[in-house]
């Protein structure tokens, strides 16, 4: 999180990350909400592309998130890797078993959690009303997912990628040094 009174060096690797991380955001939150206006308004515009496509926005943050503390900053993209992980064996199972779906839901719940780790971080540096509830609603959108409520997911989702879309918008709004900080604090 950056401080007001600091403006560090960037370099172009720290521009490219930031702009990187900013974009995997907008491709999660933009096809998070394209999916539940979708599922709506019955008319299918990703359909069977939501969830690789909401992964690899979610894949791409995870990969170019800033953090100070290294405690944390090794777990965004554990998550990332651990649903691609099972993704891929939920592809590769996909119309032999009724494995592969749940294996691809367990994925989506995953990528939902690193929705949901921006969300809580991005908390903290805007004040946008709703902005940690985003975990609870992609909780909710997953677990009605499972529970085979489709009609309750999207209620659960439009608000979290409502909230995440706003968010994207706040983010490229402001310079790119803000996501950086203070690089002392790194620890590196």
């Amino acid at each position: 999180m950056a401080t007001p009174e600091h403006t560090p060096e960037m370099n172009s690797l720290d521009n490219m990350t930031v702009a990187l991380y900013r974009t995997g955001l907008t491709i999660a939150s933009v096809s998070a909400l394209i999916y539940s206006i979708e599922q709506l308004i019955s008319v299918q515009i990703l359909g069977a592309f939501y969830l690789p496509v909401f992964a690899a926005g979610i894949a791409l943050a995870s990969a170019d998130v800033h953090l100070y503390d290294p405690k944390f900053r090794w777990f965004f993209p554990f998550v990332s890797w651990i649903g691609f992980i099972i993704l891929a064996f939920a592809y590769t199972l996909k119309g032999t078993t009724p494995l592969a779906d749940t294996l691809a839901n367990l994925s989506l719940a995953l990528f939902y959690v690193g929705a949901g780790m921006f969300a809580l971080k991005e908390s903290f540096c805007f004040r946008i009303i709703g902005l940690p509830l985003v975990p609870l609603f992609l909780c909710g959108s997953i677990l009605n997912r499972l529970l085979g409520s489709s009609s309750a997911e999207t209620y659960f989702l439009l608000p979290a990628a409502l909230l995440l879309t706003w968010l994207c918008v706040a983010k490229w709004r402001m310079p790119l040094h803000f996501d950086i900080g203070d690089k002392s604090l790194y620890g590196l």
